[in-house]
Order: C-alpha cells, then sequence, then structure tokens
C-alpha cells in the first residue's frame, strides 16, 4: 500500500509549480484549478500546513487533494500519481513536467475507456430535488428559533433533504449517475457513491427566476463541523440575485444566506456571497447601477475586509458605498434580527 505520512509530506509547493502555478515567494498566485479563470491572485499555498486555498473558488486541501482536482482522479490514484513522480514509487518517477488535466471528475465506460466530466449547475436536477425536499419539522424548527417566519422560508422555497441514501437511489434512477456527478451532487468514496449532502441538512435554492440555479445546504443546529455544503467543485454564484432586478433603490450586500433571510426579515432588500472570500463577477457589478449600495459584513475581521474589497471593487464603476456597522454585541445579522425580536418581545 502506501505510505500515506511520507506522501503527505511532498513539498505542495513543488508539485503546484509543475502543474503550472506561477507562484511568488510567499507561495501566492492565480489560480489555475479546474473551471475557475482567477483574474485577481486568490490562490496560496501555506508552506507550513503543507496545504493549499483558493479564496475565490473555496477549494483548499492537502497535496493528495491538489493532485486529485488537477489529474481528476480519486485518492487512491492520487496517492500513486504522487508516489510515482516525487518519492520513486512502483513506477519511476519522470522529470517531465506533469501536465493538468481540466477535468473535474472521471469514471470509467464499459469499455475501460476514461471519460472526463465536467461539472456546471444543472436547473432541472436542482429543481427536482429541491422539490423532493419540503422542510421537515426539526428544520422548521430550528430556523423558527433564529427568527425566520414561514413567509420568509417560504418566499425563499427553504427545504431539507429527508433520507439521503433514498434520494440518491431516487435521482441516479431518474437523471443517471453521470448527469448527478456533472451537477456536483455526487461524490465518490472508496465504499459508494453519496450524495454531497447528509440526510436532515436543510437546503436554500439560488433562485433565478422559477429556477433553481444553485443549492447550498446547511447543518439544521447550531454545529460548527460541516456546517455549509455545495455542490463538488461548481463555486457558488449571488445569492437572491433576482432582488436586483425588482428591488428599490438600495440594495444591502451581505456575507451570506441566512444574511440575506434576515435582512428580508428585517425589510430590507439584499444579496449575498457566500463567505467573506468571495467575489462578483464583472458581469453582476452592472447590475448595481444606479442605487445605494450597502455593504454589511460580519463584526470580526474577515467581515471588516470584505466590506473594505466590497468598497474597492465597486469604486471604479462609481457606485455609491455605504459600510454598515452592526450594533455592539451582534456578530453577523442574523444576531442583530434575534436582538430586534427580543426587544419588541419584552416591550410587548
Amino acid at each position: 500500500m502506501f505510505d500515506l505520512e511520507r506522501i503527505r509530506k511532498i513539498s505542495i509547493l513543488t508539485v503546484a509549480k509543475d502543474f503550472g502555478f506561477s507562484l511568488s515567494r510567499s507561495g501566492g498566485g492565480r489560480c489555475r484549478l479546474p473551471d475557475h479563470e482567477d483574474s485577481n491572485p486568490s490562490f496560496s499555498v501555506r508552506v507550513a500546513t503543507n496545504r493549499f486555498v483558493c479564496f475565490s473558488c473555496g477549494r483548499r486541501g492537502s497535496v493528495i487533494d491538489l493532485a486529485k482536482i488537477m489529474e481528476g482522479i480519486d485518492f487512491i490514484e492520487a496517492c500513486r500519481w504522487l508516489e510515482a513522480r516525487y518519492l520513486g514509487g512502483p513506477s519511476k518517477p519522470t522529470r517531465n513536467v506533469p501536465k493538468p488535466t481540466r477535468s473535474l471528475a472521471r469514471r470509467s465506460t464499459q469499455d475501460g475507456e476514461g471519460v472526463a466530466i465536467k461539472t456546471r449547475a444543472d436547473v432541472e436536477v436542482f429543481g427536482w430535488m429541491l422539490e423532493r425536499s419540503p422542510l421537515l419539522p426539526d428544520g422548521a424548527q430550528y430556523l423558527a428559533s433564529r427568527a425566520f417566519s414561514p413567509e420568509t422560508l417560504a418566499h425563499f422555497r427553504v427545504g431539507q433533504i429527508g433520507d439521503g441514501r433514498d434520494l440518491l437511489h431516487a435521482a441516479t434512477a431518474r437523471w443517471g449517475r453521470d448527469r448527478l456527478v456533472a451537477c456536483g451532487l455526487v461524490k465518490e468514496t472508496r465504499r459508494a457513491d453519496e450524495l454531497v449532502f447528509p440526510s436532515r441538512y436543510l437546503l436554500f435554492p439560488f433562485l433565478v427566476g422559477d429556477k433553481v440555479a444553485y443549492l447550498q445546504a446547511r447543518r439544521p443546529d447550531g454545529g460548527q463541523a460541516r456546517r455549509w455544503l455545495c455542490p463538488s467543485h461548481l463555486p457558488p454564484p449571488l445569492f437572491n440575485a433576482d432582488t436586483l432586478t425588482t428591488a428599490g433603490t438600495t440594495i444591502t450586500l451581505c456575507e451570506g444566506v441566512t444574511d440575506v433571510l434576515s435582512a428580508f426579515e428585517l425589510g430590507k432588500d439584499a444579496v449575498g456571497l457566500l463567505g467573506a472570500s468571495s467575489r462578483l463577477d464583472g458581469q453582476t457589478v452592472p447590475l448595481f447601477r444606479g442605487r445605494n449600495l450597502a455593504v454589511l459584513g460580519d463584526a470580526d475581521k474577515a467581515g471588516r475586509s470584505f466590506a473594505h474589497r466590497m468598497s474597492a471593487l465597486f469604486a471604479p464603476h462609481g457606485l455609491t458605498i455605504i459600510r454598515k456597522r452592526l450594533p455592539s454585541g451582534c456578530n453577523d445579522l442574523n444576531d442583530y434580527l434575534l436582538a430586534t425580536r427580543k426587544t419588541a418581545h419584552e416591550l410587548a
């Protein structure tokens, strides 16, 4: 088998450069991961931990994960690939620079020939999955504890995964395995295929008109481990983008999904980016023209960085940027919503 400890210690900086990443002395540079056209340097290799992260597309991991993504192979194949090239494994290491593949997933056909599968959004599959994932009592109870009303949950069409195995079987029968892999809903493991969203996870659709353009899942409790999950290798778009076509003159730009729902509860038009490290593309920025833009990040270092970056992004387009701050004691907009509900209840 493999010496995983030795493999994990292979210099990720060396491997990344062999894959064609042009990195500075500090390990930063443009991302070359499949399906990510990085116009601003967002990729970073951390020598101290021997790991990588892209602050734009959100992918991160070890040297094994980097080989898996760039070569479009599974864990075992990635270990074999690294061992052969950098540790003098079963096959002799080559002096040629490894050529990165642009595929995100790979499986075998009946004749054993590899077929590359490109990950892309699939509105039909996403919509079908949401229809079969109605909000369950435990999920509704958790969301109510966060001060979200039934009207808000209905407006955003929040759902919840039931039995993940049953849903996977039904989805495979309806759409076929390749199509589920191609839209990032199925991940391959050493045991069997799995749905990327576990049973009982809440489901938040990204709606464009009546279509479900993307799905994000969240734990139905306050736990932090695997709190938010997205389709594999599929960067998230802007959440609640439709409000840009119907909203008033002021738009609040938030860091995530639940902040947008909180803003809606507070009577504010809002859109959300998933995490303080997310970005807006050049096609989306013009949709904000003619509006006042209020940027509201979390009350932490990452939130302040988010507000600063958004200001820098919109300023060249002549847009008015208003930085909003949360009241003392509130870390995010949902904290503020809860505080206002508590005050209203105490005054009633």
